[in-house]
């Protein structure tokens, strides 16, 4: 009955360690503008005085802005990393009462994607 309860501590412990170590590997700007590149999208990452600028419009602080689209299929997306998960949370639940039947919005933590429903789907 020990033993069984020791294997289940370091299991517990072993799947603890894995599932921390997957939620905290944070995206970057360079892993979503890969990973829409492969898919075909024209990717542009705001930074300096874009970047700034962007910061300003939206109100809040943010990390990185993307903006891609997709010349053969016609998607567009936007990936905004804020620097507060609060931010990123106000921002989503304000554009997803505005968002149409062709558009989806998408949030991860402190990430949300937005743009057409293939777009966002890219994106993820």
């Amino acid at each position: 009955m020990k033993a069984n309860k020791k294997v289940l501590a370091i299991v517990a412990i072993v799947a603890l360690v894995a599932i921390l170590g997957v939620c905290l590997v944070a995206c970057n700007a360079s892993d979503y503008q890969k990973r829409l590149e492969k898919k075909g999208y024209i990717v542009t990452v705001l930074e300096g005085e874009r970047l700034e600028s962007a910061s300003k419009n939206l109100g809040y602080e943010v990390e990185f802005v993307i903006t891609a689209g997709n010349l053969k299929t016609g998607d567009e997306v936007t990936v905004v990393k804020f620097k507060k998960s609060a931010d990123a949370k106000k921002t989503y639940n304000d554009a997803k009462e505005n968002v149409s039947s062709k558009n989806d919005i998408y949030r991860s933590g402190k990430i949300v994607i937005s743009g057409t429903k293939q777009g966002v789907k890219d994106a993820k």
